[in-house]
């Protein structure tokens, strides 16, 4: 049997970005399991910067 959830977007306290998922496409997960960070617009800014020099 194949079940299908729904995960429903909560409204965050901040805008940011998307660090890491901590789950593979296809796999189960558990209720309450953390699946992704989210860091502050801000710090994702500031660390952007220092990830471009490395690459020039």
């Amino acid at each position: 049997m194949k079940m299908t959830h729904v995960i429903n977007a909560i409204e965050s306290p901040f805008d940011g970005v998307v660090s890491a998922f901590f789950f593979e496409p296809g796999e189960l997960v558990s209720d309450g399991m953390l699946l992704a960070e989210v860091i502050a617009e801000v710090e994702a800014a500031e660390v952007e910067p220092a990830e471009a020099e490395e690459s020039a």
